[in-house]
């Protein structure tokens, strides 16, 4: 197989593939909750009772208000959740598909779409909440609620190179796997989700340059403050080309070799 055939095939898993990654993606969810009452919606139950636990914790362990934290830490945990749960299953989406790239001939990046769709799907859950959660204290505007959509398929569009590229990565190499769940939770810390950029006075370097502050951005700013983050939108953007250039040429480079690590 040639180089362009092989990205054509890859790619066409966006267009001729699409169903099969669609109906594996909708067979995890429901299978996740089958035989329960209210099924994913358990899922939004869950984000609720926690977001606002934790904001009634911590708005006044930092001596906050609540109108004003609130919001700010619902948007930052459910978009972090997202963002924290999509690569650590992404980083084990080719070897949890072992059984099928073992037996069946399809593109690599089927795998990798079924968790990232599905990851989606269970993220849908979690951010309706913040619909009615922000119009409450006042903050959701029509305008930020759409562009907060497209800061979410940029945020994709980033997350899902980093899934493919990580899942070649520990398909080889297994002891990245508990890495890459180590470091998310060391990166929760130094990423603003349940603190303010403000409060991190003199350690601007620590925003600057981590990468989860602007995918984060996408998301929290278009609903809390109702405008774009067009400069976040154009890091992630150009972040999201050098990957997939990486994720495809891992890819291609790796094809015959990742059935045998599996």
């Amino acid at each position: 197989m040639t180089k362009a055939e092989f990205f054509k095939r890859e790619l066409a898993t966006f267009s001729d593939g699409w169903h099969a990654w669609y109906l594996l993606a909708l067979h995890d969810v429901k299978g996740r909750y089958r035989r329960s009452i209210i099924g994913p919606f358990w899922i939004t139950l869950t984000s609720l009772l926690f977001v606002i636990g934790l904001g009634m914790v911590y708005s006044r362990l930092l001596n906050l208000n609540l109108k004003d934290y609130l919001p700010f830490l619902a948007c930052g945990i459910i978009a972090w959740t997202f963002i924290v749960t999509f690569v650590n299953e992404g980083a084990s989406s080719i070897i949890n598909s072992g059984h099928i790239i073992k037996q069946i001939s399809m593109p690599i990046l089927t795998h990798v779409m079924r968790v990232a769709f599905r990851n989606l799907l269970i993220f849908l859950h979690s951010w309706v909440i913040l619909i009615p959660l922000l119009m409450w204290y006042g903050y959701l505007t029509l305008y930020g609620l759409a562009t907060s959509i497209l800061g979410i398929a940029l945020v994709m569009f980033v997350l899902t190179p980093v899934a493919a590229l990580l899942g070649v990565i520990c398909a080889r190499y297994r002891d990245v796997l508990p890495m890459i769940a180590s470091g998310m939770q060391l990166l929760f810390f130094v990423t603003p989700v349940m603190w303010h950029p403000d409060q991190l006075a003199g350690l601007t370097a620590v925003i600057k340059y981590n990468p989860f502050v602007y995918l984060i951005d996408l998301i929290r700013e278009p609903m809390l403050n109702g405008y774009f983050p067009f400069a976040s939108a154009g890091v992630v953007f150009s972040m999201g080309v050098v990957l997939w250039a990486s994720a495809l040429g891992a890819l291609f480079l790796k094809r015959k070799k990742i059935p045998y690590w599996l």
